[in-house]
Formats: C-alpha cells, sequence, structure tokens
C-alpha cells in the first residue's frame, strides 16, 4: 500500500455499485421526461425504480447501513403516523417523501474505496453535461439561438441546483475549472426563468460549507448580487415578474407582481393553516385542497412549507426542519474524518439543504424526489460508506480532473 501512495496509484478497487448507478442514471432520465412506458410516465418511473431497488438492498443487508437513520427517525415517524390515521389518500406522497431515505441507506450499505468515490463524481460530470445538452435541446436555444419566454423545466432547474452544490464544494477545494462547470449549471434557472431557483442556485457557491475565505465569499456573493440585478431588468424577467412587463426592484410586493395564481392558492392554504396550526388537517388533505382551488388543474401549490404546514401542522414541519438542520450538520462534522473526495462529498450534502429549504417556497422540490432528493441522499450516502476507507485514499494526491 505505501508503494502505490508513493507514486500516486490507488489500489484497483471493484466497480461502483449498481445501485449508484441506477440512482445517477434515474435523476438524468427524469429530466429527459415526456414519454411513457407501459402506460407509467417515465419520471414517476425514476424514483419508483430505485426505490425497490433500495429496498430490496435493504433486506438483504440491513445490518450494513451506515447512514445515519437515527436522525430522520422523527420524519419518518411523523410521515407513517399521519399516512396511517389520515383519512385523505396519500401513500404515493408519503412513500415518495420516505423515497430519499431509503435510497441513502441502501447506498451505504455498500463499501467505496477512494478511486471509487472519485468513480461517482466523474459520474456525476457526465450527468452534468448530459443535463446542460437536455436543457439545450428541451429549450431550443441550440435551434433558434434566443431564450424561451416560457419553459417548464423543472427537473432540470432541480437536479442541476443539487450538482452546483457539489461543484461549489469543488471550485472552494480549489478546482478552477468548478467554477465554469458551475456557471454552467446556473444558468440552467436562467434559461429556464424560474425565480427563486435562480437565486437558490446563485447562492450555492458563495454559502457552500466548504471552507473558503470570507473575502472570497464576499467577492462572490457581491458579483452574484450585480448580475442578479442585471438579469431582473432584463425584457424575459420583467416580462416574468411584472402583470404590466416592467417594473422596479421596490415593486415586487405590488399588486402588479406576477404570481401565476399562487398568492391566492398561498393565502387560502394559510387559512386552512390556521383552523388546525399545530397537527394541521392529515396527509394528502392539502393536495386534495389545492385540486379543488385550481379546479384539478393542480394538486400542488408550489410552496411545500406551506404544504407540509397543511397537512402536518406545525409540528410535523418543526420535526422536518429539525431533521434537516441535524443532518446538514451531522455530515458537516463528519467531513473532517473523511478523506479527499469523501470531504468534498460530506460538504456538498451538508450545502444541499441550504437551496433545497429555499426552494421549498415557491416550488414542491420534497414530493419530485427524482429531480433532487434522492440524488441528494445517493450523494450522502456515498459518503457515509466511504468512512472506513484506509489511510492510503487520503495520502493518494490523484485529482479529480473537473
Amino acid at each position: 500500500m505505501r508503494n502505490a501512495a508513493l507514486f500516486n496509484i490507488v489500489p484497483k478497487t471493484e466497480k461502483l455499485p449498481f445501485i449508484v448507478w441506477l440512482s445517477v442514471i434515474a435523476s438524468g432520465i427524469a429530466c429527459v421526461g415526456g414519454t411513457k412506458v407501459l402506460t407509467y410516465n417515465i419520471s414517476g418511473l425514476a424514483w419508483v425504480i430505485p426505490l425497490i431497488f433500495s429496498l430490496l438492498i435493504l433486506l438483504k443487508n440491513p445490518g450494513g447501513v451506515k447512514f445515519p437513520l437515527k436522525i430522520w427517525l422523527p420524519w419518518i415517524f411523523v410521515i407513517v403516523a399521519y399516512l396511517y390515521f389520515s383519512e385523505f389518500p396519500s401513500l404515493q406522497r408519503s412513500v415518495q417523501l420516505l423515497c430519499p431515505i431509503v435510497i441513502g441507506m441502501a447506498v451505504s450499505t455498500c463499501r467505496f474505496q477512494e478511486a471509487q468515490l472519485i468513480e461517482f463524481v466523474k459520474l456525476c460530470k457526465y450527468l452534468t453535461v448530459s443535463l446542460i445538452i437536455i436543457v439545450l435541446f428541451k429549450s431550443g436555444l441550440l435551434v433558434t439561438g434566443t431564450f424561451p419566454w416560457t419553459t417548464g423545466m423543472a427537473a432540470e432547474v432541480m437536479t442541476g441546483m443539487l450538482l452546483s452544490t457539489l461543484l461549489a464544494a469543488r471550485y472552494a477545494s480549489g478546482s478552477k475549472k468548478a467554477l465554469t462547470w458551475w456557471g454552467l449549471l446556473a444558468a440552467i434557472p436562467v434559461i429556464a426563468l424560474t425565480r427563486t431557483a435562480i437565486v437558490a442556485t446563485s447562492l450555492t457557491l458563495p454559502l457552500t460549507f466548504a471552507p473558503m475565505k470570507l473575502s472570497r465569499r464576499a467577492l462572490i456573493l457581491a458579483s452574484v448580487c450585480l448580475i442578479g440585478v442585471i438579469l431582473f431588468y432584463s425584457p424575459r424577467v420583467q416580462h416574468k415578474m411584472y402583470q404590466h412587463g416592467e417594473g422596479e426592484l421596490s415593486d415586487i410586493l405590488s399588486n402588479d407582481f406576477s404570481d401565476s395564481g399562487r398568492f391566492h392558492m398561498w393565502e387560502n392554504l394559510r387559512a386552512g393553516i390556521r383552523g388546525k396550526p399545530w397537527f394541521g388537517h392529515g396527509a394528502g388533505a392539502g393536495e386534495i385542497f389545492v385540486r379543488m382551488l385550481t379546479q384539478g388543474l393542480s394538486g400542488y401549490p408550489h410552496n411545500d412549507w406551506l404544504l407540509t404546514l397543511y397537512d402536518y401542522g406545525y409540528s410535523g414541519a418543526i420535526v422536518f426542519a429539525v431533521c434537516m438542520i441535524l443532518a446538514s450538520a451531522h455530515a458537516y462534522r463528519k467531513a473532517r474524518a473523511a478523506t479527499e473526495t469523501g470531504r468534498l462529498l460530506f460538504l456538498a450534502g451538508a450545502s444541499s439543504f441550504v437551496p433545497f429549504a429555499m426552494l421549498m417556497y415557491t416550488d414542491n422540490i420534497m414530493v419530485y424526489a427524482s429531480f433532487f432528493g434522492n440524488l441528494q441522499f445517493a450523494l450522502l450516502g456515498v459518503a457515509y460508506a466511504s468512512i472506513d476507507v484506509q489511510k492510503v485514499g487520503r495520502r493518494s494526491v490523484v485529482k479529480i480532473r473537473w
């Protein structure tokens, strides 16, 4: 082993486990979307199939889980209890909320050497390249050369946001090339014109948990704000932001602000929350209520915090928020004992909860497990599974070429 470290060689290891490949590829397939297999939407299969394989892995090796399940047990208890006692149909939504945790547990049963961790990062790079190509084709940018006025690329935006946390950590760890790739991912919500996602993705770099000088963070944050103001006054954003097609930053809270009908839904949800504030109306109640408000057009209010409050009450929402904070802190702490690449994954995983919580305010990222959560917890599962890597992995100077 010493000779291997001396000549900068990582010992040969097995390939990445199938469940890791499946989780990453499924996220890419979910971004493709638009097709059906055996009458099932491909985006739906993108979370169901990894879930089934994860359950089989856990049944075969329940004692091999290195993922910190105890952190998420309170949230799991809330979901299962509300599923059992709720008078509303909520099985699918409940399973989707649990799916990322199950995948993270299954992935953590595998064994990873440093070389495999590097292969996982490379696999994420391939997903990044694929995602950029998908966005260029679906937006029509390659054909027309112009940015579309409207898009429907929630999957691409959310997956790109998760990958941007990994690239932000790579940049903070010393990779200058990672900044270019991060910039390409940050452009995805701009192309898709998803306002909150533009902010959340942009902040993944200055708010990364990876070590970075405060002066550099401040410079990056100032640059992000400057670019944000320039984008705000662009015709596309102005058209999206205001009913009359133009306005100032001070007009965001005015009646001219274009909310696509969300404020009406949110106000009605808040009124319902005030009726049963602490324990909510039951799992699935919010979806039925929103379908009534939208006359069947949608079951999601584009605000996961309000939907969680409506279904589970303040008690359930607090449990979920605390679990996220603890999971982020635990991953950040574990990064200290990890190998070079394992540390990168831990820091990216810890950082990923910040944009996740932000996008919950204007989208339904919790239920779209195949867009963000599954890959997020798979990344964390890989990190936790790497804790037992021998010291030779830490000494290796093999670089991640990204």
